[in-house]
């Protein structure tokens, strides 16, 4: 993934461990779950490395991908995205679901999911620059097409493209159809980054072991490799 910097984290599903991937500012790349009972590994990738990653896990024997999302953003006002929801829905009987989060009266962002939680293909339309305030211009909105694949193709998804991916199903390259020359804006619409994902985790580990960590300390006469010694055995 490229990481600058790596932690432990803990395990998912029969995994006991894994470890979290950084990059030089702190931001989140992925997590890789290893360990316990189990002879496999399961990559998580987020953001810029995700089709990199993916792409070299897909080289290793038996590799498959058991989902993928993928998403544009667009200045196309939500109301008219809304109804383009609406009408490739129409043309699939798909399902439509509409959620709006508000707090004190003013509005944290609709949200619009087309396809039933449990689909292979499913859709979100939501606005972005609300969900993630002061990151994006004003108005921007996020369509997300979230690809669980079946167990017969997992093994030949995990070569497509983004292209390939958004538009896995009817009602996905419909909506691609629609939305025509706005799937890629010319500029980009992300103006900021939120606060680093490596700070937050510290912080939450900071509070979730600082205060065993003063005890080790203390008993340990300041000797920090025991107190590692002692973390580790905690994770392991």
């Amino acid at each position: 993934m490229g990481a600058d910097h790596v932690l432990p984290g803990k395990g998912l599903q029969g995994w006991t461990q894994s470890v979290e991937a950084y990059d030089s500012g702190g931001y989140k790349l992925g997590v890789v779950y290893f360990g316990g009972n189990r002879d496999d590994v399961h990559v998580v990738a987020t953001s810029d490395v995700a089709d990199q990653t993916r792409a070299r896990v897909a080289l290793w024997e038996g590799a498959r991908t058991a989902r993928v999302d993928t998403r544009v953003d667009t200045l196309v006002p939500f109301r008219e995205l809304d109804a383009i929801m609406e009408d490739a829905a129409a043309s699939y009987g798909s399902r439509i679901t509409r959620v709006e989060s508000s707090e004190r009266g003013r509005s944290l962002g609709r949200t619009v999911y087309l396809g039933a939680p449990s689909s292979a293909i499913r859709v979100r339309l939501y606005e972005k620059w609300l969900e993630s305030p002061g990151q994006y211009v004003e108005g921007t909105n996020r369509v997300e097409v979230q690809l669980r694949p079946a167990s017969r193709v997992k093994e030949r998804v995990s070569g497509w493209t983004r292209a390939q991916t958004f538009c896995a199903s009817k009602v996905s390259r419909r909506l691609a159809e629609l939305l025509g020359d706005d799937l890629a804006p010319k500029a980009s619409l992300h103006v900021a980054r939120a606060t680093p994902d490596l700070e937050r985790t510290l912080e939450v580990m900071g509070q979730q072991y600082g205060p065993a960590v003063e005890r080790w300390l203390e008993l340990s006469r300041g000797d920090m490799d025991t107190v590692l010694s002692h973390l580790l055995a905690a994770t392991g």
